[in-house]
């Protein structure tokens, strides 16, 4: 791979690793619509909320899924029980029922809607069949975008992945439906949203990602692992305290350990990350250990072979140090594997 190529995996900061103190440069338009009228088109705005009742709630709204083939719009509930139940809902949707504003986060597909409120502030409803959620957002930690909000960036070919994080940690109130019974939840809340003009396949073969909210702490990571093996890894690192976020960088390493094998999919996995990162007076290492697998899937045909996407719960360790302050915290989190 010639060094051209290596720095489109690297467009956050421009072709090169890089980290920055305190950004500012996310912006609300950043969480709007990115529609590309060429290429494979797909953007998400995905959500995810753990609950001090308990229970965890992903909400997805796809708006164009290109984990389908052909790729079409849907939305996606799931609601993981406190005793290990699970309830999955999906529904698709013909264009002329979704919308998607182009200058903030205002989504609509069916009766559901994610909107940005200003001010931090975000409302949520998707209810699909009886099971899902209507929920207020409010960021504890400011929209994070790294650098360009690149993950992959081909001037030649105009092939892009982008990627921001509008809410890195919000408190979340409101309430989850199952079997159409409303269940009172607050908790914390994580809002991202993917775009781009081709097939994520084409150029990574899988990625782990994961969020840490603990008190004044946030840390999202992602470990995306390219399809050229001669290809520089993706990998976004956010670390925030006390709602400043003190560190966004894409140096960093994920050491993967401890491999298991799913056996309904017979994909093996790691069930320990040790995410760590020495940057700008920002020392942290974060060991996450998986306790529960609570989801494992074959997707959909959307490529020549399978493609497969694992959910956990996992206890983790944070051992962070921002200029010269040490702290040790402990919890449980969500993290996933994709397999692409």
């Amino acid at each position: 791979m010639d060094e051209k190529e290596r720095r489109c995996y690297l467009a956050s900061f421009d072709g090169v690793p890089g980290a920055e103190r305190n950004p500012a440069n996310y912006q609300r338009r950043d969480d709007g619509s990115h529609i590309y009228t060429e290429g494979d088109y797909y953007e998400w705005w995905y959500v995810d909320c753990s609950f001090d009742n308990g229970y965890h709630a992903v909400i997805t709204f796809h708006f164009r899924n290109h984990f389908l083939d052909p790729i079409i719009p849907t939305t996606q509930v799931m609601i993981y029980g406190p005793d290990g139940a699970q309830t999955a809902r999906f529904a698709a949707w013909k264009p002329r029922e979704t919308f998607a504003c182009p200058d903030w986060c205002d989504v609509r597909m069916g009766d559901g809607r994610l909107r940005d409120l200003g001010g931090g502030r975000y409302d949520l409803e998707l209810v699909i069949d009886g099971a899902g959620a209507r929920l207020t957002l409010e960021n504890v930690v400011p929209g994070w975008k790294l650098g360009s909000g690149f993950n992959y960036k081909n001037e030649e070919t105009g092939k892009v992945a982008g990627w921001v994080v509008p809410v890195p940690y919000a408190r979340a109130e409101g309430e989850l439906y199952l079997d159409g019974v409303a269940i009172p939840v607050k908790g914390a809340a994580y809002h991202d949203h993917n775009w781009g003009n081709m097939r994520l396949h084409e150029i990574c073969s899988s990625w782990y990602w994961g969020r840490v909210h603990h008190g004044d702490y946030c840390v999202d990571y992602g470990w995306v692992l390219p399809r050229d093996p001669e290809a520089p890894v993706v990998s976004p690192l956010m670390v925030a305290r006390g709602g400043e976020i003190v560190l966004s960088t894409n140096i960093m390493r994920t050491r993967l350990d401890d491999f298991a094998t799913d056996p309904k999919t017979m994909k093996p996995y790691a069930r320990r990350l040790v995410v760590s990162t020495d940057n700008l007076g920002v020392k942290m290492e974060l060991t996450i250990e998986t306790t529960r697998l609570v989801e494992s899937m074959r997707l959909p045909k959307a490529a020549a072979w399978d493609q497969f996407y694992f959910r956990f719960l996992g206890d983790y360790v944070l051992d962070i140090q921002i200029d010269g302050e040490r702290d040790l915290v402990r919890g449980e989190m969500l993290h996933e594997y994709m397999v692409l």
